[in-house]
């Protein structure tokens, strides 16, 4: 494969003071409206508390643009999510393309090649991991799964940005895509707490409920598919 740009801001930390509130939302898919009315259920405070996206804002759902939009408001921080990365990817791999069309992103093919790539970039920015200090704990935001047992050593692996590393799945691949911790959690013993860290956050696999396996919360409750959409106070 040769060599892509998959974005250089693979690691964030957030080092704004959170004023207020610190809240945590699973996979949006295109679910604007939604998002919207729920936050005016929760009385956020649009200017002191701050909400996390698990990554996936598009996709399946119908209010793309406007999810994409969030990513610049002051009160809202996204990481990305595998519906992110399939933007990236079909830029330079006609199978992915395909397959993202397939499974939702039908509507950026519908969009002039000028905003298409306006898109691609805003993708690019999202990090794949977050870190966020507040009230005395470290909370991680990774979209799909973590495959290590310390936070530190997983950041440092994410880090090294090899994402189509040969004959094995890269710490990339499975922050955005893997499903074995929420899958088989209970009776694999290779999964324990994740040290380094307080709680970690995660989308991409749809649960009835949230879920908990050690201090691994995951929270996509499948809104557009007509399940509820979750949003945690943290």
């Amino acid at each position: 494969m040769r060599e892509v740009d998959l974005g250089s801001n693979l690691v964030e930390f957030y080092t704004k003071p959170i004023r207020g509130r610190l809240f945590v939302v699973g996979d949006l898919h295109g679910c604007y409206t939604l998002l919207m009315n729920k936050l005016e259920e929760l009385e956020f405070n649009f200017q002191q508390d701050l909400l996390v996206s698990v990554g996936d804002l598009v996709d399946r759902g119908q209010e793309n643009l406007e999810c994409l939009s969030l990513i610049n408001e002051p009160w809202f921080k996204a990481i990305r999510g595998n519906h992110e990365q399939m933007c990236i990817e079909a830029t330079f791999d006609n199978e992915m393309k395909e397959m993202h069309a397939y499974h939702g992103g039908d509507w950026l093919y519908k969009l002039p090649t000028v905003q298409q790539q306006i898109v691609v970039e805003q993708c690019l920015n999202l990090p794949i991991i977050l870190e966020i200090h507040h009230n005395n704990k470290v909370y991680g935001f990774v979209h799909a799964d973590i495959h290590i047992n310390d936070w530190d050593n997983f950041k440092q692996e994410v880090l090294k940005n090899n994402y189509f590393i040969e004959g094995e799945q890269s710490a990339m691949q499975i922050a955005l895509w893997h499903r074995g911790r929420v899958r088989f959690s209970t009776y694999n013993p290779i999964y324990k707490t994740v040290t380094g860290v307080d709680e970690i956050y995660f989308g991409h696999t749809v649960v009835k409920e949230p879920v908990k396996h050690q201090n691994c919360f995951f929270i996509d409750t499948g809104a557009v598919f007509g399940g509820p959409l979750t949003i945690l106070e943290l």
